[in-house]
């Protein structure tokens, strides 16, 4: 009898043990990201904090590109005014140039951890030239 009640404790215990350990793993979200000559499209672009997202980005373009989470650059910076190492350290997430050449496809996990109203954060390509060409897209983070 005692070892009754000691089982049934313990599956009690073990099922709400599951349970919260569900509701504290997010799971992951996946986000397609597609470059061309000269644009980027995605999946998603309104995105959640603590929300962990998987994400595919795809150079379907003729050329190489890269792919940055970072801040707009402002007029002043237009036309590569900063060099390569300064865009790096702004961007929040990046794949460089050299792993997205012509038809490659190149993934990583990011969580934002902050808010970014509209305006603040895009997807970017800085590869010379491709920035200037429009190539970036504005991402919302609420």
């Amino acid at each position: 009898m005692l070892y009754r009640k000691i089982f049934i404790v313990l599956a009690a215990v073990s099922l709400l043990l599951t349970a919260c350990g569900a509701q504290q793993s997010a799971e992951t979200t996946e986000v397609k990201i597609t470059l061309t000559e000269f644009g980027i499209q995605s999946s998603l672009t309104e995105f959640k904090v603590g929300v962990p997202y998987h994400f595919v980005v795809t150079n379907a373009g003729a050329v190489e590109h890269e792919f940055m989470v970072m801040p707009p650059l402002k007029e002043d910076q237009m036309g590569m005014g900063m060099d390569m190492h300064e865009l790096d350290e702004q961007a929040l997430a990046m794949v460089p140039a050299s792993d997205l050449p012509a038809g490659a496809t190149a993934t990583f996990d990011y969580t934002f951890t902050e808010a970014a109203p509209a305006g603040t954060l895009e997807f970017a390509c800085h590869t010379p030239g491709h920035y200037e060409a429009n190539m970036k897209l504005p991402i919302t983070v609420k």
